[in-house]
């Protein structure tokens, strides 16, 4: 007699080649492929970080270009002073002694310069001074400012003139901005 199971086991060997027939291709093409593309993601990825870190360099490249070529020239910087002191005698401020001293950069793309002196005037005078500062088109940084009261107690007008030490910083640039000709 035959057992009623006899005719399923050719299907059973079958069954059982085809799993093995799976599990092999498993093991030799969808493990290699996923191994390949985790790589290669990973490569995709580093590239794409690549590409934005040059991207962030080449547009700050572009920034400081243009705040380079915003800044005046060695040669230019003789009228700065001036133009400050004649901002200052137009809001009716006087700056006596306004010095500047040079500080050479490490990296040579700009030279910081510091100016450096009391003015006196009254308080609307100096709070307009201060104003025409902060807004200039030129790059000014007021980097200290040292009030001090008149003491003066005879004249009323002179008791209202206020004295302040002041500190301004700004920058040159050592050559022409990138792109221009010398000629």
């Amino acid at each position: 007699m035959k057992p009623p199971y006899a005719p399923l086991i050719p299907w059973l060997g079958v069954a059982g080649l085809l799993a093995a027939a799976l599990a092999g291709m498993h093991l030799l093409l969808v493990i290699p492929a996923q191994d390949r593309l985790v790589r290669l993601d990973a490569e995709w990825a580093a590239a794409r970080e690549r590409l934005a870190t040059r991207l962030e360099a080449k547009q700050a490249r572009k920034d400081l270009d243009r705040v380079l070529s915003v800044l005046p020239t060695r040669r230019d910087f003789d009228r700065l002073p001036l133009t400050i002191s004649e901002g200052a005698r137009k809001d009716r401020v006087e700056l006596r002694s306004l010095s500047y001293a040079l500080e050479k950069p490490e990296a040579g793309l700009a030279t910081k310069v510091t100016f450096q002196g009391p003015a006196t005037g009254r308080y609307e005078n100096l709070r307009r001074f201060i104003h025409h500062l902060e807004t200039s088109d030129r790059l000014l940084f007021i980097e200290d400012l040292s009030l001090g009261a008149s003491t003066e107690k005879g004249d009323p007008k002179k008791a209202e003139v206020v004295t302040f030490n002041l500190r301004l910083a700004t920058y040159i640039r050592e050559s022409p901005p990138p792109g221009t000709s010398t000629l």
